[in-house]
């Protein structure tokens, strides 16, 4: 069983637009890596590509010689990971020479619980500079608020949100038109917010 599979489904769940399966399956990969058998853990923080004898065997017998363990997952499965939780934090895009980037696609209302917020820092780009921002969620108010702190010069954004439906966005005081769930905030924004239904 290659259990991280799974990621690159999530992956194209993610791009899709279906965030809710998306976080369904990156939580089922990782539960995997931390397997019990008989109520004993089985592996800590690694997917098996196949149980070990003993394991099979609900540790009922353990072979005198060498076991067969098949090979672990492989580099790219880590990159695999590595690059979910990037698209998941953000992505570029760039179609019909009209760069953008995509902030907080992936993240749902429970990645970000009250007083706790998400933050990337100086994260190389496809547009040669580097972007980081903070988004801090007021459940009460229902509002998302997005500071942007380091962003390519002439790329603008699109914030996906998943917590209601969009009511309002305001970005650096200006109000904005509100375009479906799909909230898109012009380049050099250095700070956004959206309220929610």
């Amino acid at each position: 069983m290659r259990s991280y599979l799974t990621m690159q489904l999530a992956h194209a769940y993610l791009l899709a637009g279906d965030p809710a399966r998306m976080d369904a399956l990156l939580g089922w990969t990782v539960a995997a890596g931390f397997p019990t058998v008989a109520g004993r853990a089985v592996a800590l923080g690694a997917w098996n590509e196949q149980h070990a004898f003993p394991v099979a065997s609900d540790f009922g017998e353990v072979p005198y010689s060498r076991w067969y363990m098949s090979d672990i997952p492989h580099g790219w499965a880590a990159a695999e990971y590595l690059l979910l939780l990037r698209d998941i934090l953000f992505f570029e895009a760039d179609e019909d020479l009209d760069p953008h980037l995509y902030i907080a696609p992936g993240v749902r209302p429970h990645w970000v619980p009250v007083g706790e917020g998400i933050a990337v820092d100086a994260a190389p780009t496809l547009f040669g500079a580097p972007f980081g921002y903070r988004l801090a969620h007021d459940p009460a108010g229902r509002t998302v608020t997005v500071d942007v702190t380091q962003a390519p010069e002439g790329v603008r954004f699109v914030y996906p949100c998943r917590f209601g439906e969009v009511r309002s966005v305001a970005a650096d005081g200006q109000e904005l038109a509100v375009t479906g769930q799909d909230v898109r905030v012009p380049a050099g924004a250095r700070r956004f917010s959206v309220t929610y239904a």
